[in-house]
């Protein structure tokens, strides 16, 4: 009778953690959700900030998560960027941030792809401040944090956009241009095409940019006709 009743005892503890992390679990869906919806809906460099506050404080009551910090990272990059024509000084702070949010979700998840190719976005960023004189630095981590991306997921198209987009933006000079970016380009408007977002709530980002960066791609191939 003793062992019955322990055996009741064992199940009822095992019942109750399992319904408390299934409600924290949806607790967290929820929040990731309702949060990507006002990410979507950011269009302006305060409004990213907000949103990036507002994953950051999920970040912080979940703190074995990576996906919090990694969308963080990415309102504040995007943030910066909006930022750097008009305000150096600020988007290079939020750079600064964004990239301790990626290195903290690293931690985390050291193998996941979407955060080292995220943190190459944020070293471009950290790159145009001077690219005369941060060039030398930043290009080889770039590079660096895609290729250790792609040798470990090739198949996560958002390398070969970042990677494409890089390039191309580079003087020919240097190994850059849109003949040096094209092979990138189509291999992740190729990518895109097959690519299964993991669920709801993961990166699923840059199709549209990719095929905006497959016409110019292509309009250079006519110009060159």
């Amino acid at each position: 009778m003793k062992k019955f009743a322990s055996i009741i005892t064992v199940i009822t503890i095992i019942a109750f953690y399992t319904t408390s992390i299934f409600a924290q679990s949806a607790k967290y869906q929820a929040a990731i959700g309702q949060t990507l919806g006002q990410f979507g809906a950011a269009k302006t460099a305060e409004d990213y900030k907000n949103t990036a506050n507002a994953f950051a404080r999920i970040a912080n009551a979940e703190p074995t998560e990576w996906l919090p910090k990694y969308y963080a990272a990415q309102c504040r990059v995007l943030a910066g960027y909006s930022l750097s024509e008009t305000n150096m000084d600020e988007a290079q702070e939020l750079a600064k941030t964004a990239l301790a949010e990626i290195q903290a979700a690293e931690k985390l998840a050291p193998m996941e792809t979407e955060l080292m190719a995220l943190k190459a976005f944020i070293y471009q960023l950290q790159l145009i401040e001077d690219p005369m004189t941060n060039g030398q630095k930043y290009t080889p981590l770039i590079f660096g944090a895609l290729g250790k991306a792609e040798a470990i997921n090739p198949e996560n198209p958002r390398i070969y956009m970042i990677r494409g987009e890089f390039t191309m933006n580079m003087p020919e000079f240097y190994g850059g241009g849109v003949a040096k970016a094209t092979a990138d380009i189509k291999k992740a408007a190729e990518k895109f095409g097959t690519y299964k977002v993991p669920s709801p709530i993961h990166p699923n980002w840059g199709k549209e940019h990719t095929e905006s960066l497959m016409k110019a791609v292509n309009k250079a191939v006519v110009t060159k006709g």
